[in-house]
């Protein structure tokens, strides 16, 4: 991969990674609003089970799969760092420029990815 399309990659991973930063620092703040409008008005300590609502519950999983994504991205610029980046880290072969260009931190190749999905169900 050229210098020039590896500088495009990096540059499309630092957006996603502010845009996703951005969604976390979002979703956070969603969440300790919730908390803060259930809160108990008691002086008794409360843990957040005890208070957590399907809204608190749902943000916490997108909070949880926004995060996932942003490790994601932190690992293709680490890969783009020591040279990996565009090669499936599972079998070595070159991820397709389509896949990186929709899926700009995939870590697997197609074939791998489809693999690794059909283990999951």
């Amino acid at each position: 991969m050229s210098a020039d399309k590896k500088n495009r990659f990096r540059d499309m991973l630092i957006s996603l990674r502010e845009r996703a930063r951005g969604e976390v620092n979002h979703v956070v703040l969603a969440i300790q609003e919730e908390v803060n409008v259930n809160a108990n008005t008691s002086a008794a300590p409360v843990h957040m089970a005890d208070i957590a609502s399907e809204a608190v519950d749902a943000d916490v999983q997108v909070l949880q799969n926004e995060r996932s994504i942003l490790d994601d991205i932190n690992a293709a610029l680490a890969r783009l760092d020591d040279g990996t980046f565009g090669k499936c880290t599972e079998c070595g072969r070159g991820i397709s420029e389509e896949r990186l260009k929709a899926i700009p931190y995939a870590s697997a190749c197609v074939e791998c990815a489809r693999t690794e999905a059909n283990r999951s169900y």
